[in-house]
């Protein structure tokens, strides 16, 4: 339910099914009683670790040896953390072959490769586009005292390498909605917004399994609410907190299905949007409000995550528990 772009051209997140290994034994939640209410949206710029292959030209002699989503790491010896690396380093002049490091699907690989010659610029071509990051919209579920927020309730993952996508720096900016495009075709609809200027929000600290982690320097403006343990959510009605046009509003859902799960795991309850407001004017779950609080009986029981791709009333939740316990 999160659209995402690359920082070089846009492009659709394809959100990963990614599950934590179940631990022996029971898990001991160490969730606070209370926790800030989130439920408005923020833009969120995320660096990679490398730059990542987008694609890779076609019929050249590069084919077989570069892939898209390979993350380069050197070049000849050379440290690369982004595109412009690469570029000084082979505007340096570089000896051929190269010798390039790239992590491939958690493995390191050094491949060999002959770069050819540009006939206008003279200058050798590599053969690949890269990227250094994402960017993209999500909502922040909650803030804890001690400074730290949750958002998206789901990792982000590269689409180019279908992988979790590995985050060396991150940032989140506050962001208002300019816009909603509908479920269509068998197609999620999407939250459309943009930034409030440019000053940071919060810090991305981690891509985790159960969304993004990190440090914000305040709450200012935000409520504080009881967090419920997973064992008490239960199937009936629950709100989720969420933003579609200025401010996040209460709408009514309920929770269809709420599993025992007795270690972290995704996807805990199913929910069912049932307010008529929403439903009137989103047709559902966006793209967008992944994060979406959900409360049940006035506390924070999870947050949204996926919606269901042939029904947009339908959708995912995450226990508070794996938001900020796990």
């Amino acid at each position: 339910m999160t659209k995402f772009r690359s920082i070089a051209a846009v492009f659709l997140i394809a959100f990963a099914c990614m599950v934590a290994v179940a631990p022996t034994t029971v898990f001991a939640s160490k969730v606070p009683d209370e926790v800030y209410l989130g439920g408005y949206p923020v833009s969120i710029e995320m660096l990679s670790d490398g730059p990542i292959v987008r694609s890779v030209t076609e019929n050249y002699a590069v084919n077989g040896e570069i892939k898209a989503g390979d993350v380069i790491k050197s070049i000849n010896g050379h440290a690369v953390s982004s595109r412009s690396d690469i570029t000084r380093i082979m505007n340096d002049g570089v000896t051929v072959p190269l010798s390039i490091s790239v992590m491939r699907a958690d493995n390191a690989v050094t491949v060999e490769l002959m770069p050819e010659k540009d006939v206008c610029s003279d200058k050798l071509k590599l053969g690949f586009q890269c990227k250094d990051g994402l960017t993209g919209l999500g909502t922040v579920t909650c803030a804890t005292a001690d400074g730290r927020f949750y958002a998206l309730g789901h990792p982000i993952s590269d689409s180019d390498s279908t992988s979790r996508f590995v985050c060396r720096a991150g940032y989140t900016y506050r962001c208002e909605v300019s816009g909603i495009q509908r479920p269509a075709g068998g197609k999620p609809g999407r939250i459309i917004g943009r930034s409030v200027g440019r000053k940071v929000w919060g810090e991305i600290e981690e891509n985790s399994d159960y969304g993004l982690r990190g440090r914000i320097a305040n709450t200012d403006g935000m409520t504080k609410i009881k967090t419920m343990p997973r064992g008490e959510v239960k199937p009936g009605k629950a709100q989720i907190v969420t933003t579609i046009r200025s401010e996040p509003v209460f709408y009514d859902i309920e929770i269809v299905k709420a599993s025992y799960q007795p270690s972290p795991s995704e996807k805990g309850m199913v929910i069912k949007v049932t307010d008529e407001t929403l439903l009137k004017n989103t047709g559902g779950i966006l793209q967008g409000m992944s994060g979406s609080p959900i409360l049940q009986n006035g506390k924070l029981a999870g947050a949204l995550t996926h919606v269901f791709t042939n029904d947009a009333t339908r959708g995912y939740g995450v226990y508070t528990d794996w938001l900020i316990g796990a």
